[in-house]
């Protein structure tokens, strides 16, 4: 009886370990799939996943050609072309996130006042957001249509909006939705409300269109800077053939691209943070 007792607690706590060391997992997935679709982009884990690797083997191909390696460096830059081209996936992923969202918050300032005259007019609150459904583009119309698809299973047109300030983070959205729940609960003009919300992003935009002229030599410099390293050495390769032999077919020139590479990255990382200003 004990034996059986201990065996029937080892084995029946297996499927617990089992789906709990599975819930991270899950987890990470469903993040990665929610990222994917604040980007827009719809593809199957098939298809990413060929993606990237059809990107590895191309980068690794090329490489093996220019640099002739031994077959361990080979071996490892196969694994870097692999880490790699997740990386860029990834970052290609985050770029069309950020490209997206400044999208719906240019378009934040027309929606909102669309919806303070649907207001105005005498429509509910969620009549007003299917104004911003029918006369708008997309971002704005896939996001706005997600909250009336919400509030059509039960969800409050309130917390629908904040889900679409979780989505779609910035400062203007996060400001339309606590001004709608604050209204909700203390009163007040609501049209007016949103139409001094859409005022105060059109002066912030302002700002951050004077902010990005004032950098953009800043910015221009960086480029410049950032361009520099590889043309001087294929300039060098060009002019000195025996300097670039050394450089891309000895190990202490792998060794030394592979540094620069590495202070590149540090370099246009840094000079991005400092020309980088939050309003």
């Amino acid at each position: 009886m004990v034996n059986s007792s201990i065996l029937s607690r080892i084995f029946g706590s297996a499927p617990a370990r089992a789906a709990a060391s599975r819930a991270p997992q899950r987890d990470r997935a469903r993040e990665f799939a929610e990222l994917m679709d604040r980007a827009g982009m719809q593809m199957r884990p098939a298809e990413i996943a060929l993606g990237i690797g059809g990107a590895a083997a191309i980068a690794w191909v090329v490489l093996a050609f220019l640099l002739r390696p031994a077959p361990v460096v080979a071996a490892l830059l196969l694994v870097l072309c692999a880490g790699g081209s997740a990386g860029g996936f990834w970052v290609i992923v985050n770029m069309k996130v950020r490209r997206r969202l400044d999208q719906f918050v240019q378009q934040l300032e027309l929606a909102l006042r669309l919806i303070s005259s649907g207001v105005r007019i005498g429509l509910g609150l969620r009549q007003a957001l299917t104004m911003v459904i029918e006369e708008m583009p997309n971002p704005a119309k896939y996001e706005y249509m997600r909250v009336i698809g919400q509030t059509n299973i039960g969800v409050s047109v309130y917390d629908a909006l904040d889900t679409l300030a979780k989505r779609m983070p910035s400062n203007e959205t996060l400001m339309m939705a606590r001004a709608i729940r604050i209204q909700s609960q203390t009163g007040g003009d609501l049209g007016k409300i949103l139409e001094h919300l859409a005022n105060t992003i059109k002066d912030r935009r302002r700002i951050q269109r004077k902010i990005r002229a004032l950098t953009s030599e800043g910015r221009a410099s960086a480029a410049i800077l950032s361009a520099l390293p590889p043309f001087l050495s294929g300039f060098i390769s060009l002019t000195e053939p025996s300097m670039g032999s050394a450089l891309f077919f000895t190990l202490p020139g792998h060794i030394a691209l592979g540094v620069v590479c590495i202070l590149e990255a540090l370099g246009v990382f840094t000079l991005m943070k400092m020309l980088k200003v939050d309003v």
